[in-house]
């Protein structure tokens, strides 16, 4: 009946920041979508979209029905 959820939330992290991250100290980053919601997710996923000067960019989740990750992606 119900599909999946989508989410859209914005992240500027800077290099610096990421270097937490990379070295595994941190491993869930939290982010607060545009309607106000507080996520948590596995900093893994966001390692496609890394640069050199960061992460930074608007992106959308998407979620199951049981708020498992199915996908994300860049859109801004």
């Amino acid at each position: 009946m119900f599909g999946p959820t989508t989410y859209t939330f914005s992240i500027d992290m800077s290099k610096e920041e990421l270097l937490a991250v990379y070295s595994g100290s941190i491993q869930r980053i939290r982010v607060t979508t545009r309607e106000g919601l507080v996520l948590e997710l596995d900093a893994q996923h966001l390692k496609e979209f890394t640069t050199m000067e960061g992460i930074h960019g608007v992106f959308k989740l998407t979620v199951n029905r049981e708020n498992k990750f199915l996908s994300l992606r860049q859109i801004g």
